[in-house]
């Protein structure tokens, strides 16, 4: 009996991190990078649907790009922009289809609790399955508000 229930434990958590695509598919987690700094002083977003695009990127937070298939895949960068502390980050929500388009929503949270006392330049970039339309990046209203 106690092996039974480790098992079904077991066999939950593994299907609790799985998510549902918007096709409809098991996919992993979704790949992402992110650092407290690096970025450009200015907030702002960038999309990267090839190699070259892909490695202008990276090149903007001083890193190499790492492999990524644009096959499958887009990326999405966010840029929080200078911020007086550390501890803000980016959370992107899930891309909400638009017939070929998607829009990729993200919002930029405020530390919660105590943070670096340090200048810093956050940002996010996250792979997304790729689509045959277009991609539109915006900012999500703050959380509690609607838009």
């Amino acid at each position: 009996m106690i092996k039974w229930l480790v098992a079904a434990a077991l066999i939950l958590v593994g299907s609790a991190s799985m998510k549902l695509s918007a096709a409809g598919r098991k996919s992993e987690k979704p790949m992402e990078w992110k650092g407290q700094y690096g970025g450009p002083i200015d907030p702002g977003t960038e999309v990267a649907a090839d190699e070259g695009a892909w490695t202008r990127l990276w090149l903007t937070v001083g890193q190499d790009a790492p492999a990524l298939d644009f096959k499958k895949f887009f990326a999405v960068a966010v840029f929080a922009g200078e911020r007086p502390t550390g501890g803000y980050t980016v959370e992107f929500l899930d891309p909400v289809p638009k017939g070929m388009d998607v829009i990729v929503r993200y919002r930029v949270k405020e530390p919660a609790g105590f943070a670096t006392q340090a200048i810093a330049q956050p940002w996010k970039i996250r792979a997304f399955e790729r689509v045959k339309g277009k991609v539109f990046v915006e900012a999500a209203p703050p959380e509690g508000k609607k838009k």
